[in-house]
Order: C-alpha cells, then sequence, then structure tokens
C-alpha cells in the first residue's frame, strides 16, 4: 500500500510542477496543432474518419515528432523536437518525454496528450512543461522531484 500512496503522491507532484512550469513549446505546440487544423479545414480538407484503433505509444511518439518538426519547418522555426519516449496509459492518451533543440540548446520536457484524428490536430495537448532529465519517460518523471 505505501508504493501506491507514494506513486500517487508523485503523479500529483508531477500535476503541480507540470502546472506550474508551463513552457514556451507547450503554447508554441497548441498553436501548431490549432492552427495547421483550421488550415486544412480552410483549404477544403476533409475531416477524418474516426478509426477503429489508437496507435502504439511508438507510433505515437514518431507521429508527434514528424508533425511538430514539420510544422516548425514550414514556419521557418529552427526548434525541432526528437528523442521522443511515450508510454499510452489508456486508448488515446499518452504521457511523452522529449528533447527540444533549438540554437543548439536541448531542453527536456514532458507531456501528456491524447489522440484525436476526428478533431482538426491529430493529437491535443493536454499538459506540457518541462524537466530536468528526458532519456526516458520515467527519469523525465523523478526529475521533477
Amino acid at each position: 500500500m505505501t508504493h501506491h500512496r507514494s506513486g500517487a503522491t508523485a503523479i500529483e507532484a508531477m500535476k503541480r510542477a507540470l502546472t506550474v512550469t508551463m513552457t514556451a513549446l507547450a503554447p508554441t505546440l497548441a498553436l501548431v496543432f490549432l492552427v495547421g487544423g483550421y488550415a486544412q479545414n480552410a483549404l477544403g480538407a476533409q475531416s477524418r474518419p474516426e478509426p477503429t484503433e489508437t496507435p502504439s505509444a511508438t507510433r505515437f511518439a514518431h507521429h508527434f515528432v514528424g508533425v511538430t518538426n514539420k510544422h516548425a519547418s514550414e514556419a521557418g522555426d529552427g526548434a525541432r523536437v526528437g528523442n521522443a519516449h511515450c508510454v499510452q496509459a489508456a486508448p488515446g492518451r499518452y504521457m511523452c518525454s522529449y528533447v527540444v533543440t533549438a540554437k543548439g540548446l536541448r531542453t527536456c520536457h514532458l507531456m501528456q496528450a491524447r489522440w484525436t484524428p476526428a478533431r482538426s490536430s491529430t493529437i491535443t495537448v493536454t499538459l506540457a512543461g518541462r524537466t530536468s532529465r528526458c532519456g526516458t519517460l520515467r527519469e523525465a518523471i523523478q526529475s521533477l522531484r
């Protein structure tokens, strides 16, 4: 029972730390996903059909990195996302650690996101922030303590 309590305490600490430690990338990601989706709709893109399966954590990480870096490149932003390590907590719900490299500086980040293919954006970030480590998702979470 002690392990469960310490796990719950760690999750609460992570939520508090992420809520307080919002980074500049979180608003950028929100813009990427919202503006990108509205731009597609404005161009007459068809709405996406609801898939029967959600992507694995590995495929979600690959999609997240690809979409984010493509949009940054098209917008002339030199920042790049990489080394994403994700887990799927429930169907369509993910937690990922990743690295953002901008102007030669690497920063570690953590996010919670949902797979939303029927919406204008396939990924909806629900919580994001910086961490001191990000080799794996476990390292990122543990670095919040």
